[in-house]
């Protein structure tokens, strides 16, 4: 890791309009500038700089940060390497410790190493005799000779050490094409022979460019059909995404990326004129994945085949999809095919309207369980209940339970209230199995911000623009913040990221050190903190010029958490209710008049 005073003087030192100019047209707007997000599609800006607090924040995708934040999400790149970019730009000397020049020099070789093989592969598929067959195999595939240069496809010959030795010649050692991944030791370990071999080679770039890693697909007898590069220090296929070195502007500019899963995939789209798709090396869904993905756009299309293992597993990622606010739609391909033999038959044009179909993740868990049951057989209810019970967030789990009364009411209308209520009782009582194993006599409530109220998407817009305001004047305004903070604890907000922060400043408060917060949040290396620190630190004030302006929006968050409580406990003690479960000394509904009484005496003396 960079020194601690190189990345202070980077962010004092550099201009952030200067460094955010070489990448986007800006334009004045009173202190600040604002211009089009490089991150995501708009028409009106909302990507605003400011030179004063050194910040930038797009308050449409919600990405922000410092200067060194800026250039690692519009790069591409590691923290490291945004850090050394920035120094030769500004003339800043650093000089990496002893083993972190023993690391660079290390990948350096690596990643000669992986270009050299890239240029040896490409001869062997376009300037030799033994390359004819990787060449009918495209031919045959329809990848056109333009496309497979701009992939960079090569071919490994069949024979068994080929690269080894014509590598060894060109300087490179046994242990670097070992730790590359492009040789293996022989089974008596007496000797190296090559990884790939008699296999079409699709080289692995990072996003900057740089060969990481490599595919390849036999073409004759054996086994696997496909083989990666095994890990190494330059690839982590779970951090990986195949062709996101070609897709990465496109992706910004549609402002969104298809997702596949073959390298066939991926070249067949692009191909066909759909360069923002990436695909997957071979794992499910991560929270890796997801983050890289995350950097260019909030909108998803998924595009797997049917009997794919990893749509299975994408279709359950709906928590992962929530917690990082990611809009996703699924494509829904016809049995037996995948993108590639999808658009080889019907072209770009019928891609383009499976695109145009893609259906979110409710509606497409939706579309398969009818697709299985189209009738709300025994069988289909219980498949029913278990998809219902799948789903953690209730506004979800509720469009879910009414899509799938609309689907199976054939039509007709007067059908849909009789089967919502009949998937309503069928999941009470599942979840009621489902509990009583581990039931216990005591009665608790869920905090309901941290079940229901997860996402602020959940939140109405009201309360959480009120929150909003109280956060912004916190960490813009001392005073402010003295005054909030004597009314309000940082618990009593209502997302985790509002509260952590209102703990920061807290603290600040107490060291006489508020003047550092955009630093010291700088320094934790949480993205989601200071992506939300920096919208805070640019929005507008303007609000505190009304009376009681902090007071009333005080009120309205006590209010309404107040009200989720009494929601919860109301909803328990009907459950327990209709089950039989409530007892004369249940503590349940005292506590709930408890709660009423709490909004009510609110409701007369305000703060």
């Amino acid at each position: 890791m960079p020194d601690t005073n190189i990345v202070r003087l980077i962010r004092e030192q550099a201009n952030i309009v200067e460094v955010v100019s070489a990448y986007v047209r800006l334009t004045p707007s009173g202190k600040n500038y604002k211009a089009l997000c490089p991150f995501h599609q708009e028409k009106t800006p909302s990507f605003y700089v400011s030179p004063e607090k050194g910040l930038w924040h797009c308050f449409g995708c919600n990405a922000g940060g410092d200067v060194i934040d800026f250039v690692q999400r519009i790069e591409g790149l590691t923290f490291t390497e945004a850090i050394a970019k920035l120094s030769r730009q500004l003339g800043i000397r650093w000089q990496p410790s002893p083993a972190t020049r023993r690391e660079e020099w290390a990948r350096e070789r690596l990643l000669q190493l992986n270009q050299w093989a890239v240029e040896f592969y490409e001869r062997v598929l376009w300037a030799s005799e033994i390359g004819e067959k990787a060449r009918q195999y495209l031919f045959q595939r329809q990848i056109s000779t333009a496309t497979a240069r701009m992939f960079r496809l090569g071919y490994a010959p069949a024979a068994w050490d080929v690269l080894v030795k014509e590598s060894q010649e060109a300087g490179f050692q046994i242990n670097e094409l070992l730790q590359s991944g492009l040789a293996q030791k022989t089974r008596e370990g007496q000797g190296l022979i090559d990884r790939f071999r008699d296999r079409l080679i699709f080289p692995i770039f990072n996003p900057q460019g740089e060969p990481i890693g490599f595919g390849g697909r036999v073409l004759g007898d054996g086994e696997p059909k496909y083989l990666n590069t095994p890990e190494t220090p330059l690839f982590q296929k779970r951090k990986v995404l195949y062709a996101l070195n070609l897709a990465r502007n496109a992706i910004r500019e549609k402002g969104e990326a298809i997702l596949v899963e073959g390298y066939m995939d991926a070249i067949s789209l692009h191909q066909a004129g759909f360069t923002n798709t990436v695909a997957t090396m071979g794992t499910a869904l991560n929270t890796d994945t997801v983050q890289i993905l995350k950097r260019y756009t909030n909108r998803i299309v998924i595009a797997y085949d049917r009997d794919s293992a990893g749509l299975n597993a994408a279709m359950r990622s709906a928590d992962l999809f929530r917690m990082h606010e990611l809009e996703v739609r699924f494509v829904d391909l016809p049995e037996g095919s995948d993108p590639d033999s999808f658009v080889r038959e019907f072209g770009a044009v019928g891609f383009r309207e499976l695109l145009e179909r893609a259906e979110s993740l409710t509606k497409f868990r939706v579309t398969w369980l009818v697709r299985s049951h189209p009738k709300p057989s025994p069988e289909g209810l219980q498949a029913a209940v278990r998809l219902l019970a799948s789903v953690t967030d209730p506004i979800e789990q509720k469009s879910c339970l009414q899509l799938l009364a609309e689907e199976w009411s054939g039509g007709q209308p007067e059908r849909i209230g009789a089967l919502e209520q009949a998937l309503h009782r069928a999941l009470l009582q599942y979840m009621r199995q489902q509990r009583q194993p581990s039931q216990t006599t005591k009665s608790t409530f869920p905090d309901p911000i941290a079940t229901s109220l997860a996402s602020s998407s959940v939140i109405p817009q009201g309360i959480m623009q009120a929150e909003r305001d109280l956060m912004a004047a916190m960490v813009q305004d001392k005073e402010c913040a003295r005054k909030i903070l004597s009314m309000i604890s940082p618990d009593e907000f209502l997302l985790s990221r509002h509260q952590e922060l209102a703990r920061l400043v807290s603290a600040c408060l107490e060291d006489e050190s508020f003047a550092d917060l955009p630093a010291l949040v700088a320094e934790l290396g949480d993205e989601d903190l200071r992506q939300t620190l920096s919208g805070l630190l640019l929005s507008d004030l303007s609000f505190l010029s009304a009376r009681n302006a902090l007071e009333d929006r005080i009120q309205r968050l006590r209010r309404y958490k107040l009200e989720q409580i009494a929601r919860h406990q109301r909803a328990e003690l009907l459950r327990k209710m209709a089950t039989g479960q409530i007892s004369p000394d249940d503590p349940t509904f005292k506590v709930w008049q408890e709660t009423l009484k709490a909004l009510k005496t609110q409701s007369k003396v305000g703060v």
